[in-house]
């Protein structure tokens, strides 16, 4: 009912900025308070109906129900049940925050990338670049504009004014669907990830070993795409087709009159492309031979009546024009043929709309029909970014699990003991929910630097939990009962961990804060301290309080399952190493006994 009121939608829009993305949050989180609030009265209901239903069956059934509600009001379960929601709440929020694999800058230069069609002029090229600067230094944030143009392309580079109202990306992105209007030319800004090939920020590899499904299958996923707001000009990223002429033999007439294959390529290609050198005259100097190429003038190539009319030598000393023996049209065709593991490969790039984040483009683009059913015989992987992203991830789970287990063996060797050092770790889960809050809360995505946070907090977190109870085990072991050595370790052991918290987090402020306070852009360093902040505050509470009460359960069930383990598992017995007993046997005067 609470979520059908859609506040946080109602205070964000699409243009939401810092401030509206926090009381946003703010409201989400009063939501889910207030869910929570409700989920716990209910509880207490059902457990309410519970006992006066079990009252009906007789003594022994409420004998056990009234040791399980025992059991419900222990303090110690309640911790475990927050433990264990904040879990499930951390898993939550790293499911909700939108990720990319690095952030965005907001960069003094940016770069415009022109494209043409084959065969446009130079002087073209320089028109569409001219018209393309025009239209950037009317922007209040273009400073200076340098272009550098070549036949069919041209590149212009920006800088930017250091007092501009925008940032590069925000510019980028308002007036790429301008650039995208110029007919004609492709002209896109070049993205900062590089897109592996495409260029542009958001690229979609498909490949194939049929060129017509594969071109098919780019092309209906391009129109898919074009119903995506979050995109901008979606298309496919492959060379534009140049202009060819298409010459078919006529076998069977070229076969009467005489006119062989060979004759026929050599007529075709000397009047196109020249002689190749091998076969050309040369002209000699003192020190070198000059290949002498004989090729039409460049205005008859061009006429389709001239190529008609190229006499191809008979075999029978004569010739006879090259359309008797071959059909002459024009058509089109790739400049380039790209492949990906042996098979044709097309790339299908976009830019994003303002505001947009990667993440969340890249879930509507999964979720289009024909990427969900692609046609049998194309195949889609990923490349450039999302492939580092895919690795780094990966990498990290890797680093975590180790560091997971190194510290676990360091543990047990030192407590000579395993439920104890488990608590330990377990603590570790804890660590990422305060970060991920805080990211969340000011609308930060995910990115390697808030990775690089988390990895930060697992050893500050691992280092609270066993300053806990490292003492409260050398308490327990002089002999001071189990629930006053944890109070002691408690009021004992608080101290220098806030303190270090306080230091940690006073220390992460100004770079949580870069960005806001002082000069450059904070996009590195900014996540990585809202991660580390929001992860020590919380982490920090949430160690004071389910540490002891997770280790107090783990003691108790290790006292009872230790002794019944061990009888069952290990063949040592109390006493076994005492001198002059083997297994409670005797052994020869002089001999040791066997370890």
């Amino acid at each position: 009912m609470i979520g059908s009121l859609d506040l946080t939608n109602r205070i964000a829009g699409p243009g939401e900025g810092t401030m509206t993305t926090i009381v946003s949050r703010i409201v989400g989180i009063f939501q889910l308070a207030i869910s929570l609030g409700l989920g716990f009265l209910a509880i207490l209901a059902l457990f309410a109906a519970l006992r006066f239903v079990t009252g009906l069956f007789g003594s022994h059934m409420r004998q056990a129900w009234t040791y399980l509600y025992a059991r419900f009001l222990d303090h110690r379960i309640w911790m475990l049940g927050i433990g264990y929601f904040s879990l499930l709440l951390t898993i939550l929020l790293f499911g909700i925050v939108p990720a990319q694999f690095q952030p965005v800058v907001d960069d003094e230069n940016s770069r415009v990338e022109i494209e043409m069609v084959p065969g446009t002029t130079l002087e073209t090229t320089e028109r569409v670049a001219d018209q393309v600067a025009a239209i950037l230094y009317d922007q209040q944030e273009v400073e200076r504009a340098l272009e550098r143009v070549r036949e069919g392309q041209a590149t212009i580079y920006i800088t930017l004014r250091p007092d501009r109202a925008r940032t590069s990306v925000e510019f980028e992105r308002a007036l790429a669907p301008t650039l995208a209007q110029i007919p004609d030319a492709r002209v896109r800004f070049a993205s900062q990830s590089g897109g592996f090939g495409s260029g542009r920020d958001m690229t979609v590899m498909l490949a194939g070993s049929d060129p017509e499904l594969l071109n098919e299958t780019a092309a209906t996923l391009v129109e898919q795409m074009k119903g995506i707001n979050s995109l901008v000009a979606p298309r496919i990223s492959a060379d534009i087709n140049r202009p060819e002429l298409i010459i078919e033999p006529r076998e069977d007439l070229a076969a009467e009159l005489g006119v062989t294959t060979v004759a026929l390529s050599q007529t075709i290609r000397i009047a196109t492309m020249g002689e190749i050198e091998q076969n050309a005259a040369k002209f000699s100097l003192s020190d070198r031979q000059i290949p002498i190429r004989v090729k039409l003038p460049e205005q008859s190539r061009e006429n389709l009546e001239t190529i008609k009319n190229l006499p191809v030598q008979t075999a029978s000393g004569g010739s006879v024009p090259l359309s008797r023996v071959a059909n002459i049209s024009f058509g089109s065709g790739p400049t380039t043929i790209q492949r990906y593991n042996q098979n044709r490969r097309v790339l299908v790039g976009a830019d994003l709309g303002q505001g947009v984040i990667k993440g969340d483009a890249q879930k509507e683009i999964d979720a289009l029909p024909i990427l969900q059913d692609l046609p049998q015989g194309v195949i889609r992987d990923v490349v450039g970014e999302d492939q580092w992203q895919q690795e780094m991830l990966t990498s990290l789970m890797i680093a975590i699990l180790a560091g997971f287990l190194l510290v676990f063996a360091v543990l047990v060797l030192l407590y000579k003991r395993i439920i104890s050092p488990l608590v330990n770790m377990t603590s570790l889960l804890l660590a990422p929910l305060g970060g991920i809050l805080l990211v969340w809360l000011v609308g930060q995505p995910q990115s390697m630097p808030v990775y690089i946070g988390i990895l930060l907090l697992l050893g500050i977190v691992s280092k609270n939990s066993i300053l806990l109870i490292d003492f409260a085990i050398e308490e327990m072991d002089r002999g001071t009962r189990k629930l006053h050595a944890l109070m002691d370790a408690g009021h004992k052991r608080a101290q220098p961990i806030v303190m270090t918290t306080v230091a940690m987090t006073a220390g992460m402020i100004p770079t949580a804060m870069s960005g806001v306070l002082g000069s450059g852009d904070g996009a590195w360093r900014a996540p990585m301290g809202s991660v580390v902040i929001g992860g020590l505050i919380l982490s920090t509470l949430l160690t004071l309080l389910i540490v002891p009460a997770g280790f107090s359960l783990a003691d108790g069930f290790e006292k009872r399952a230790g002794p019944w383990l061990r009888n069952r598992l290990l063949t040592y017995k109390d006493g076994d190493d005492a001198h002059g007993k083997v297994g409670g046997g005797a052994h020869e005067p002089g001999i040791e006994p066997a370890e």
